[in-house]
């Protein structure tokens, strides 16, 4: 076993890959059908890892439920098209949850999308998680929710949880959890928006190393 973990939960989204070219395709879209102005790609790429009602007030300015609402359809109906296949997997992610297995660690998924679509695209890069928690399944983050129920699913205490992620998002879902955290800079968060005593890692195959020390120490 590695360390103290018996269990490491990923994000999704810049964390083991990125969908962003679906998501800006989505908003784009949603914002077009709905009469509304375009804000540059780099104010969508803030949003990715918030809820569709979240990004839409945060793209707008606007908490018009019906608002929200409608774009979150929008949203989903462009979705059904394009976010599977323009999913990109990160170098190192199906050869993390392989490693992990051979450690005796469950690794698993906690994420605000969809759950067909990020089955279909967890499928297509070979990865099968332990514990998949999808926006159907829990109280997106950064609500703890999603942790606490794949640490219940996996009957696993959470001081001997992991969760890795790219954002404050998963910082304050992981902190609040009690469960452990370490983020990678592979997003749009800068390193020093973290918490100055949250752990960073570049990448995968950092945090692959970084594990391995850890087991060996």
């Amino acid at each position: 076993m590695t360390g103290r973990w018996s269990a490491v939960l990923f994000d999704f989204d810049y964390t083991l890959g990125d969908t962003e070219r679906g998501i800006v395709a989505c908003t784009r879209y949603a914002l077009e059908q709905m009469g509304l102005s375009q804000p540059l790609e780099g104010k969508i790429r803030r949003t990715i890892g918030m809820t569709l009602e979240r990004s839409f007030t945060t793209l707008t300015g606007s908490t018009n439920s019906a608002e929200q609402a409608e774009f979150s359809r929008l949203f989903n109906e462009k979705a059904e098209e394009v976010m599977v296949d323009s999913a990109v997997h990160y170098p190192g992610a199906r050869e993390m949850f392989d490693w992990l297995e051979t450690q005796g660690i469950a690794a698993g998924v906690v994420t605000n999308k969809n759950r067909p679509r990020i089955a279909a695209i967890l499928e297509q890069a070979g990865i099968s998680p332990a514990v998949l928690v999808s926006a159907q399944d829990a109280v997106p983050k950064p609500a703890p929710d999603g942790i606490l129920l794949a640490a219940r699913s996996l009957y696993l205490p959470l001081e001997q949880m992991l969760y890795i992620g790219d954002s404050r998002i998963d910082e304050a879902a992981a902190r609040v959890a009690g469960c452990g955290f370490i983020a990678l800079t592979t997003g749009a968060t800068l390193p020093e928006e973290f918490a100055p005593d949250t752990e960073l890692c570049e990448n995968l195959i950092a945090l692959r190393e970084r594990l391995e020390q850890e087991g060996r120490a």
